[in-house]
């Protein structure tokens, strides 16, 4: 029988004090490849301690590509595949590779996940992929490699969880002190006598694990610069001068952050209100209530993207309403500021979704969530959405800031029918996983 757990924070538009996660040594899961958890940052200076590459070596013939079709974690994975060899390095006939650091030390101090493991995700349909060795290398020449045969893998074409214990039972140059020169977080290569091109394996969800426990925060920061708030209980608000104005977002948003191996990597995070009232409610007369929504957002908003030297994608905090032509029914909140190319207008795209009310656990209610081997249903996203037909739809934000992997909670309320000074509302911002 599986359990489901629960982590919730209890926030009034909003109040419960939360902490922010440190990098590195100080997470419980620190993150090589990954869509949805945090740790290495890809294309990064190398100022940045975190920054790492992905780099294949010269003169071998094991290509790497990325694919989105039926990913274990988040939107994509990675896939190996052994090409033919260059004709004048047949002697080089294996391939390898792995996950460098870039930063300015070359290393990465990994000494905190000593006695913890080394996990990821691999599938293969070919045999002979089994013998591909995997592990880490040390600053220098030090590589601590294991067999994936020797790890329980076998070549059946599911998903396969496999562990590397850092520990020195695995390997005696596993030490405390060695885990602090880390060069490659995840190293890779097969030898020559099992190489056959065309044959491949795919890997993913690479991250560091010193704890089975999950931890979830929630960080109040301001929308007008990206600053965190100094009062992490302070109710988050909105300014007195838009009171009566339409549709208003508040002053300050939710960033989240998951740390934890969550198990089989089926999880949610939902957000609904405490109450039976969708909405912000007057705190003298709880019939009146503001229509309220909610907008979650993987990069902070507002963000522009280009191509080709035009503006391809503009993500605003603009708010439009859509309702049919009689006027009786509204279809759905549109990003106001959403301009694309090729003449398509902005009430193409409905990203803002009303609140749902007391322990919703329907699809409407989901923020953030990772559904195993399905893409289109894992990352910061909601099911329901209707487009200005009336159709209910899908829509989702994919990741687009990739250092880090911190959804971002927007609220928004109609003040036009505002008859009192204050209304309020609690909401819980829940996680469960099995």
């Amino acid at each position: 029988m599986n359990f489901k757990k629960f982590i919730s924070l209890s926030v009034v538009l909003l109040g419960a004090a939360s902490v922010a996660f440190a990098a590195a040594g100080d997470r419980n899961v620190y993150s090589v490849y990954s869509d949805n958890f945090n740790g290495t940052h890809y294309g990064a200076p190398s100022s940045d301690a975190d920054s790492v590459e992905f780099q294949l070596w010269a003169n071998q013939s094991m290509k790497g590509e990325t694919k989105t079709d039926t990913p274990i974690e988040g939107k994509s994975y990675s896939r190996l595949t052994n090409g033919t060899p260059d004709p004048t390095h047949q002697i080089w006939q294996y391939g390898g590779g792995g996950y460098a650091s870039t930063n300015s030390g070359g290393r990465h101090d990994m000494s905190g996940y000593y006695g913890g493991e080394l996990k990821f995700y691999a599938r293969s349909s070919n045999s002979n992929m089994v013998n591909l060795r995997v592990g880490v290398k040390l600053a220098g020449t030090e590589e601590i490699m294991v067999s994936l045969s020797s790890l329980g893998f076998s070549a059946n074409g599911q998903w396969q969880e496999v562990s590397i214990p850092l520990t020195s039972s695995t390997d005696n140059r596993i030490t405390e002190s060695n885990l602090a020169t880390t060069n490659y977080l995840f190293f890779f290569n097969l030898q020559q006598d099992s190489y056959v091109v065309g044959n491949s394996i795919d890997i993913d969800n690479i991250r560091w694990v010193k704890s089975s426990g999950a931890e979830f925060s929630v960080v109040r920061k301001k929308v007008s610069d990206n600053s965190v708030v100094s009062d992490q209980t302070a109710p988050i608000s909105f300014s007195e001068d838009t009171f009566g104005v339409g549709w208003v977002v508040a002053d300050q948003y939710l960033e989240m952050d998951v740390d934890g191996d969550l198990s089989s990597n089926n999880w949610k995070v939902r957000a609904f209100t405490s109450n039976d009232i969708k909405g912000l409610y007057n705190i003298h007369d709880s019939s009146d209530v503001l229509p309220t929504a909610w907008r979650i957002s993987c990069s902070t908003l507002p963000y522009t993207t280009y191509s080709s030297g035009a503006i391809s994608d503009y993500n605003s905090l603009e708010i439009g309403e859509n309702w049919s032509a009689s006027g009786e029914v509204l279809y759905g909140l549109y990003d106001a500021g959403k301009v694309r190319v090729l003449g398509e207008g902005a009430k193409t795209w409905y990203p803002w979704f009303f609140v749902t009310a007391n322990g919703d656990t329907s699809e409407a209610s989901v923020i953030w969530q990772n559904v195993p081997g399905s893409p289109l249903q894992s990352g910061c996203h909601t099911f329901e959405n209707t487009d200005s037909g009336g159709v209910t739809t899908q829509y989702y934000d994919a990741l687009t800031d990739f250092y880090e992997r911190k959804p971002k909670l927007f609220f928004a309320c109609d003040t036009k029918k505002a008859k009192a000074t204050k209304y309020t509302a609690s909401f819980i911002i829940n996680l469960s996983y099995e």
